[in-house]
C-alpha cells in the first residue's frame, strides 16, 4: 500500500464514523499532541539544565583557579622576603671565625646581627600568622610526604628515624592548603 492509498483509506474510514466517534478521535489526537509536546519540552529543559550545570562547573573551576593565582601572587612577596631573611641569617652563621675581624669584634658584630635577625624573624612570623601563611616544616618535625620533599637523606642512629634534620628550602601552607613542598634533609635508618 502506498502513502496516497493509506491516506485515502484513512479518509474513507473517518467519513464512515459518526459524530461521537469523531469527537473521541479528536480528543485522543489532541491528548497525544499535548503529551508529545510536554515530552519535547521536558527533553529541551533537560538539555538546558545539563548546559547550565556544565557552565556552573566551568565557572566554579575558573573562579578557583583565579583565587589560587591571586592568592599565590599576593603571598609571593612574603615568601621571597622570608627566603631572603633565611639566606642572610644562614650566610652570617656560616661566616668563618677567622675573618679579618679579630675574634672579639667578630663575635660582637655577629651577636648584633643575630639579634637583629631574630627580631625581624619574630616580626615576620607574626605577619605570616596574620595572613594565615604557615611554614610547612621545621627541624625536628616528622617527615610527611604530603608536605615535604626529601632531597637529602642521612643515617644517624642517635636521632629518631624519619625526622627532619634540616630544612633546605621552605614550604608554605595558606589556610592549611599546601602552596609548595618544603625541601628537607631527613634522617632515615637504612635496615
Amino acid at each position: 500500500m502506498t502513502k496516497d492509498e493509506l491516506k485515502e483509506h484513512i479518509s474513507h474510514q473517518i467519513d464512515l464514523m459518526d459524530d461521537s466517534e469523531l469527537m473521541e478521535l479528536s480528543d485522543f489526537l489532541q491528548k497525544k499532541n499535548d503529551d508529545e509536546s510536554v515530552a519535547e519540552e521536558l527533553i529541551v529543559i533537560k538539555g538546558e539544565f545539563k548546559k547550565l550545570t556544565k557552565l556552573v562547573i566551568q565557572m566554579q573551576t575558573q573562579l578557583e583557579t583565579q583565587n589560587s593565582k591571586k592568592m599565590e601572587s599576593e603571598l609571593k612577596p612574603f615568601i621571597l622576603f622570608y627566603a631572603f631573611l633565611k639566606n642572610s641569617k644562614d650566610a652570617l652563621v656560616s661566616m668563618p671565625e677567622n675573618s679579618f675581624f679579630s675574634y672579639f669584634k667578630f663575635n660582637k658584630a655577629f651577636g648584633a646581627f643575630e639579634n637583629g635577625f631574630l627580631t625581624i624573624d619574630m616580626l615576620y612570623k607574626n605577619i605570616l600568622e596574620s595572613v594565615e601563611l604557615k611554614l610547612s616544616a621545621k627541624k625536628g618535625d616528622k617527615f610527611d610526604s604530603n608536605f615535604h620533599e626529601a632531597v637529602e637523606v642521612v643515617e644517624d642512629k642517635s636521632m629518631k628515624d624519619g625526622i627532619i634534620v634540616e630544612v633546605l628550602e621552605e614550604g608554605f601552607l595558606y589556610k592549611n592548603e599546601l602552596l609548595n613542598y618544603a625541601k628537607v634533609k631527613v634522617n632515615r635508618w637504612i635496615l
